[in-house]
Parts: structure tokens; C-alpha cells; sequence
């Protein structure tokens, strides 16, 4: 062996181990690569999970206080609320009124001056028929001496005379009675109501079987 063969086997000795420490050092970058690669491919997931928001009680609340809001849309359960919220209250305004008609029919003096308001009434709305039928079947045709026209002055006058007096009885009269009616339905409660609505089914019954008494023993 010459002395240009041991320098060339002794070069390539010495350059072997630095290609394995070569590739060595390249071993790690590519798996450092890969892990950056699943990473990158993680990363969408990370977003996705962020996009999804959870309610928290704090924005139910203040959602409910902006719908309550002049002009804000209402819920579904809000607007069941308000419904049954009104019917609530129709019932009970009826419950009052037919309360209020009750203790009126019970009381003889509106009940005598009911009648004697219809007559006024019924009488005034008789005579304003009378002049329109006498005026469109024999029309004075401006001449209000004749009998037709006579006739048809004659009963436009009673019928506001009869009219009017009615009103006029009705706010001296009945309109004390009704405000006092008012105000003693007012200082009654529910319950107290409840008993006077028993006690006229109770009477009525009675007058029923009075009538039916009495029709058979004719």
C-alpha cells in the first residue's frame, strides 16, 4: 500500500462520522416539522371551539329587560302573559258589572224609577215616529198651518219635551242612586259578591216554585 492510499482510507474515516451526525440532526428537524404540521392541522379545531358562545344567566336577564323595553319585540311567553293577563282582567270587570246590575234590581227605588224612565223615553221616541211618518206621508210642503203640519210640529215638540225630560231624570234622579251602587261595590269583596250572586239564585228558585205552586192550584 503507498502512502497516497493510507491518506485517502484516513480522510474517508474522519468524513463518515460527521454525515452520520448529519443525519442524525436531520432526524429531529423533520419530526419537529411533523409536529408543527399537526399543530397547524389542530389549529381550526381550537377556532371552532372558540365560535361556540354559552348563554349565561346574566344575558338571560338582560335579554328579558330589553324585551320589556317601549317597542321591543316580546317573547312568546310574554305575549301569553299579556293575554291571559287581559283575559284575567275582562273577567273580573264582567263579574263586577253584573255585580253592580244586581244590587240595582234590588233596590225598589231604581227599580221604580227604571220604569217611569222608559215610559218618558218610550213615549218621546213614539212621538219623533209619529212626525216623521205624518211629514213623509203628507209632507206641509212649507205650509205648517195645515193639519198635517200642525200635527207634525205638534209631535216633534213632545218628543223633545218627553226626550229631554227623561235625560234630565235620569241625572237628578237615577245617577245618585248608581253612584251610591258604585260605592258600596267597591267595599265588597269577592267572596261577599260571591254570596249575594247565592242568595238571589236562592230567591229565585223560590219565586219559581211559587209560580209553578200557583199555576196548579188553578
Amino acid at each position: 500500500m503507498s502512502l497516497r492510499d493510507t491518506i485517502e482510507g484516513a480522510r474517508s474515516e474522519v468524513s463518515m462520522p460527521a454525515a452520520a451526525k448529519t443525519e442524525a440532526e436531520a432526524a429531529p428537524a423533520k419530526k419537529s416539522g411533523g409536529a408543527r404540521k399537526s399543530s397547524a392541522n389542530a389549529k381550526p379545531a381550537r377556532e371552532k371551539a372558540a365560535s361556540v358562545r354559552t348563554i349565561s344567566k346574566d344575558s338571560k336577564k338582560a335579554a328579558a329587560l330589553r324585551s320589556q323595553l317601549p317597542g321591543a319585540k316580546k317573547t312568546k311567553e310574554q305575549k301569553e302573559a299579556e293575554r291571559a293577563e287581559r283575559r284575567k282582567r275582562r273577567e273580573e270587570e264582567d263579574y263586577r258589572n253584573q255585580a253592580f246590575t244586581l244590587l240595582l234590581n234590588q233596590n225598589p227605588d231604581y227599580k221604580k224609577s227604571d220604569r217611569l224612565w222608559w215610559i218618558l223615553l218610550g213615549i218621546g221616541f213614539v212621538a219623533t215616529l209619529v212626525s216623521l211618518i205624518i211629514t213623509f206621508l203628507a209632507p206641509p210642503n212649507g205650509d205648517y198651518t195645515s193639519v198635517s203640519g200642525i200635527v207634525s210640529i205638534g209631535s216633534l215638540i213632545v218628543a223633545y219635551v218627553f226626550i229631554i225630560t227623561g235625560f234630565v231624570f235620569d241625572w237628578i234622579k237615577r245617577r245618585p242612586i248608581r253612584k251610591e251602587t258604585e260605592k258600596k261595590l267597591a267595599g265588597l269583596s269577592n267572596k261577599k259578591i260571591a254570596e249575594l250572586f247565592a242568595k238571589e239564585r236562592k230567591a229565585e228558585m223560590e219565586r219559581n216554585v211559587a209560580k209553578a205552586e200557583k199555576k196548579a192550584n188553578k
